[in-house]
Protein backbone atom coordinates (compact mmCIF):
# COMPACT_ATOMS: atom_id res chain seq x y z
CA UNK A 1 0.00 0.00 0.00
CA UNK A 2 1.28 3.44 -0.99
CA UNK A 3 -1.03 6.30 -0.44
CA UNK A 4 -4.51 6.62 0.55
CA UNK A 5 -6.79 9.63 0.24
CA UNK A 6 -10.19 10.50 1.01
CA UNK A 7 -12.78 12.54 2.00
CA UNK A 8 -13.00 16.45 3.80
CA UNK A 9 -13.08 16.00 7.68
CA UNK A 10 -12.89 13.21 9.98
CA UNK A 11 -16.65 13.01 10.56
CA UNK A 12 -18.21 12.93 7.30
CA UNK A 13 -18.18 9.55 5.11
CA UNK A 14 -16.08 10.49 1.83
CA UNK A 15 -17.47 9.75 -1.34
CA UNK A 16 -14.45 8.69 -2.88
CA UNK A 17 -11.64 7.02 -1.26
CA UNK A 18 -8.21 6.30 -3.91
CA UNK A 19 -5.69 3.94 -2.42
CA UNK A 20 -2.23 4.07 -4.25
CA UNK A 21 -0.73 0.60 -4.36
CA UNK A 22 2.31 -1.11 -6.32
CA UNK A 23 2.80 -4.95 -6.40
CA UNK A 24 6.76 -5.56 -6.66
CA UNK A 25 7.24 -8.98 -8.20
CA UNK A 26 10.72 -11.38 -8.63
CA UNK A 27 11.15 -12.18 -11.82
CA UNK A 28 9.74 -15.81 -11.78
CA UNK A 29 6.43 -14.52 -10.91
CA UNK A 30 3.89 -12.89 -13.93
CA UNK A 31 2.56 -9.73 -13.42
CA UNK A 32 0.02 -11.01 -15.27
CA UNK A 33 -1.28 -13.30 -12.53
CA UNK A 34 -0.67 -10.77 -9.71
CA UNK A 35 -2.64 -8.29 -11.40
CA UNK A 36 -5.64 -11.27 -12.22
CA UNK A 37 -6.18 -11.62 -8.68
CA UNK A 38 -5.85 -8.23 -8.10
CA UNK A 39 -9.04 -7.76 -10.15
CA UNK A 40 -10.78 -10.82 -9.03
CA UNK A 41 -10.74 -9.40 -5.04
CA UNK A 42 -11.39 -6.20 -6.53
CA UNK A 43 -14.15 -7.63 -8.43
CA UNK A 44 -16.07 -9.42 -5.88
CA UNK A 45 -15.23 -6.68 -3.28
CA UNK A 46 -17.63 -4.13 -5.31
CA UNK A 47 -20.25 -6.62 -5.81
CA UNK A 48 -20.36 -6.66 -1.59
CA UNK A 49 -20.54 -3.05 -1.66
CA UNK A 50 -23.00 -2.62 -3.89
CA UNK A 51 -25.12 -4.67 -1.78
CA UNK A 52 -24.76 -1.78 0.29
CA UNK A 53 -24.48 1.25 -1.78
CA UNK A 54 -25.45 0.74 -5.83
CA UNK A 55 -23.32 3.44 -6.71
CA UNK A 56 -20.39 2.05 -4.77
CA UNK A 57 -17.56 1.21 -7.35
CA UNK A 58 -14.19 -0.01 -7.68
CA UNK A 59 -12.00 1.31 -10.55
CA UNK A 60 -8.27 -0.01 -10.99
CA UNK A 61 -6.10 1.76 -13.56
CA UNK A 62 -2.39 -0.24 -14.04
CA UNK A 63 -0.28 2.75 -15.08
CA UNK A 64 3.18 0.94 -15.40
CA UNK A 65 4.50 -2.27 -15.00
CA UNK A 66 8.39 -2.96 -14.29
CA UNK A 67 9.90 -6.58 -14.92
CA UNK A 68 11.98 -7.98 -11.67
CA UNK A 69 15.68 -9.39 -12.26
CA UNK A 70 17.00 -12.78 -12.31
CA UNK A 71 20.20 -13.91 -13.08
CA UNK A 72 20.98 -17.91 -12.81
CA UNK A 73 24.07 -18.80 -10.70
CA UNK A 74 25.40 -20.60 -12.97
CA UNK A 75 25.94 -18.09 -15.77
CA UNK A 76 29.20 -17.15 -17.03
CA UNK A 77 28.34 -13.21 -15.92
CA UNK A 78 28.19 -14.00 -12.17
CA UNK A 79 31.00 -16.30 -12.88
CA UNK A 80 33.18 -13.45 -14.02
CA UNK A 81 31.45 -10.50 -11.55
CA UNK A 82 32.33 -12.94 -9.00
CA UNK A 83 36.44 -13.01 -9.99
CA UNK A 84 36.36 -9.25 -10.46
CA UNK A 85 34.74 -8.93 -6.52
CA UNK A 86 36.64 -11.73 -5.10
CA UNK A 87 33.27 -13.23 -3.56
CA UNK A 88 31.96 -16.13 -3.35
CA UNK A 89 28.40 -15.64 -3.70
CA UNK A 90 26.52 -12.16 -4.95
CA UNK A 91 23.56 -11.12 -2.93
CA UNK A 92 20.19 -11.39 -4.36
CA UNK A 93 18.58 -7.46 -4.25
CA UNK A 94 15.15 -6.94 -2.93
CA UNK A 95 14.32 -3.32 -5.26
CA UNK A 96 13.79 -2.34 -8.97
CA UNK A 97 16.50 -1.62 -11.33
CA UNK A 98 16.58 -1.11 -14.80
CA UNK A 99 18.28 -4.20 -14.98
CA UNK A 100 15.04 -5.84 -15.64
CA UNK A 101 14.67 -3.82 -18.77
CA UNK A 102 17.24 -4.83 -20.14
CA UNK A 103 16.90 -8.62 -19.89
CA UNK A 104 13.69 -8.63 -20.97
CA UNK A 105 13.50 -6.03 -23.51
CA UNK A 106 17.08 -6.44 -24.97
CA UNK A 107 18.16 -10.09 -23.98
CA UNK A 108 21.25 -8.59 -22.22
CA UNK A 109 22.45 -10.59 -19.07
CA UNK A 110 22.32 -8.11 -16.45
CA UNK A 111 23.40 -7.70 -12.39
CA UNK A 112 23.35 -4.65 -10.19
CA UNK A 113 26.82 -4.40 -9.13
CA UNK A 114 27.69 -0.48 -7.30
CA UNK A 115 28.81 1.46 -4.54
CA UNK A 116 26.68 1.91 -1.41
CA UNK A 117 23.75 -0.23 0.45
CA UNK A 118 19.72 0.23 -0.21
CA UNK A 119 19.87 0.80 3.73
CA UNK A 120 20.98 4.12 3.51
CA UNK A 121 19.12 4.67 -0.11
CA UNK A 122 16.04 6.45 -0.93
CA UNK A 123 15.97 8.60 2.27
CA UNK A 124 17.02 11.68 4.30
CA UNK A 125 20.90 11.97 4.39
CA UNK A 126 20.94 9.47 1.58
CA UNK A 127 24.85 8.19 1.60
CA UNK A 128 27.37 6.31 0.63
CA UNK A 129 31.20 5.86 2.46
CA UNK A 130 34.47 6.27 1.54
CA UNK A 131 35.18 2.68 2.06
CA UNK A 132 32.46 1.73 -0.34
CA UNK A 133 33.62 4.09 -3.12
CA UNK A 134 37.66 3.01 -2.96
CA UNK A 135 35.83 -0.54 -3.07
CA UNK A 136 33.85 0.41 -6.63
CA UNK A 137 37.12 2.27 -7.95
CA UNK A 138 38.95 -0.90 -7.57
CA UNK A 139 36.15 -3.01 -8.87
CA UNK A 140 35.80 -1.23 -12.30
CA UNK A 141 39.70 -0.88 -12.68
CA UNK A 142 39.86 -4.70 -12.36
CA UNK A 143 36.66 -4.83 -14.91
CA UNK A 144 38.41 -2.10 -17.33
CA UNK A 145 41.55 -4.48 -16.89
CA UNK A 146 39.26 -7.89 -17.92
CA UNK A 147 37.62 -6.18 -20.62
CA UNK A 148 40.86 -4.51 -22.00
CA UNK A 149 43.70 -6.40 -21.45
CA UNK A 150 45.14 -9.31 -23.40
CA UNK A 151 42.28 -12.34 -22.37
CA UNK A 152 39.84 -9.46 -24.00
CA UNK A 153 41.86 -9.26 -26.97
CA UNK A 154 41.96 -13.16 -27.50
CA UNK A 155 38.56 -12.82 -27.45
CA UNK A 156 38.71 -9.96 -30.20
CA UNK A 157 40.74 -12.00 -32.52
CA UNK A 158 38.08 -15.35 -32.00
CA UNK A 159 35.77 -12.69 -33.43
CA UNK A 160 33.42 -12.05 -30.19
CA UNK A 161 33.58 -8.27 -29.32
CA UNK A 162 31.47 -9.34 -25.81
CA UNK A 163 32.70 -10.73 -22.67
CA UNK A 164 29.41 -13.27 -23.77
CA UNK A 165 28.02 -14.42 -26.99
CA UNK A 166 25.54 -11.47 -27.58
CA UNK A 167 22.31 -11.85 -27.92
CA UNK A 168 20.68 -11.93 -31.39
CA UNK A 169 18.82 -8.75 -30.74
CA UNK A 170 22.58 -7.33 -30.40
CA UNK A 171 24.51 -8.96 -32.94
CA UNK A 172 24.53 -7.00 -35.37
CA UNK A 173 26.30 -4.63 -33.50
CA UNK A 174 29.44 -6.85 -33.17
CA UNK A 175 29.94 -7.81 -36.89
CA UNK A 176 31.57 -4.40 -37.35
CA UNK A 177 33.83 -4.19 -34.62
Amino acid sequence: MGTIQGGTALNIVPQDCRLDIEIRNIAEDAPEALLGELMAVATSLEAEMRETSPEAGIRLEHLSDYPGLSMADDHALVAFILSLLDASELERIGYGTEGGLFQRELGIPTLVCGPGSMAQGHQPDEFVTRDQLARCEAFLARLIEALSGPEARRRLDAGSCWLLPPPESLSSLCQDA
